[in-house]
């Protein structure tokens, strides 16, 4: 009686023994696994290859998400930066430092800075079609070359005998300002040649559609401290050109007015 037990069989119990001893063998081997250790480690390849795919996934939109945030913060720098370079107000009581550079592209023989480099090829342009060449006679100026500049006027007042030497700085800086006095040195101040009366009709008409100003008028020049000059004129972009032409407004009274805006809202 097997009281429910199976009969030994020492036949297949030879043959169990044979295969596990192969089975084993082969794991060592790594040429098969037993069907419960492969199945075991396909579970675990699978699971880890999710875990890993998972993580990737949620780090590049997490890495995007950052990125676009920083982006966006950067961009809104940017645009605060141009916009104050744009209206930066350089005379003798605000100078620019001796090493301020701007950043400049070539534009012929001169070099402008480089927020106004694509309106000025488009004003130009447009001048074209309309059968007026117009001439650049000065723009971006050096520290160094502004100063040399302010020496040999004040050089040619001091000649004059009439002149004291605190008569001939005053007269020669209403003139020609000392180095970092001028906003030459931004290079958003562009002289250009008026001595055809076509070619300044044109200018004086549709300067502020392409975001150039008359910086230094006759009726401002006890805001500018400087002579009136009809050659030079100064970048500061369509809107706020054409705001400053609508409020008949200086440089000096449009940047004070914008500040007064702003701390408003």
């Amino acid at each position: 009686m097997s009281y429910g037990l199976t009969p030994y069989d020492k036949k297949r119990y030879r043959d169990s023994k044979r295969r596990r001893r192969q089975a084993a063998k082969a794991e060592k081997t790594g040429r098969i696994l037993p069907f419960s250790t492969a199945k075991r480690r396909i579970v675990i390849v699978i699971a880890v290859v999710i875990i890993v795919a998972g993580l990737s996934v949620g780090g590049y939109f997490a890495y995007n998400a950052f990125a676009d945030k920083g982006d966006t913060k950067s961009a809104q720098q940017l645009e605060q930066e141009q916009s104050e370079e744009l209206l930066c107000v350089v005379n003798t009581a605000t100078p620019l430092p001796a090493d301020y550079v701007p950043k400049l592209k070539s534009y012929g023989n001169f070099k402008v800075n480089s927020l106004a480099e694509n309106n000025l090829q488009n004003f130009c342009d447009r001048a074209k079609e309309m059968g007026v060449e117009i001439k650049l006679v000065s723009a971006y100026v050096s520290f160094d070359e502004q100063e040399k500049l302010y020496n040999e006027k004040l050089s040619e007042f001091l000649s004059n005998p009439d002149y004291t030497e605190v008569r001939a700085q005053a007269a020669a800086q209403k003139l020609v300002p000392k180095g970092g006095c001028s906003e030459a040195q931004t290079g958003l101040l562009i002289g250009f040649d008026m001595t055809d009366e076509k070619t300044s009709a044109f200018i004086e008409r549709e300067c502020i559609n392409f975001g150039f100003v008359q910086r230094y008028p006759k009726d401002k020049e006890d805001v500018t401290k400087l002579s009136e000059s009809k050659t030079l004129y100064r970048y500061v972009g369509i809107e706020n050109a054409e705001k400053m032409r609508s409020f008949n407004m200086s440089l000096e009274e449009y940047s004070e007015y914008v500040v007064i805006q702003k701390n408003q809202e």
